[in-house]
């Protein structure tokens, strides 16, 4: 699954994806 984060965000852009990959999908891909 490809996870698609907002451009216009600064810390969510960072901490999002590495929220995500670390406890809702491993597998994701960004």
């Amino acid at each position: 699954m490809k996870w698609i984060t907002r451009k216009d965000v600064k810390v969510d852009r960072v901490a999002c994806p590495w929220l995500i990959k670390r406890f809702v999908d491993p597998q994701a891909e960004f």
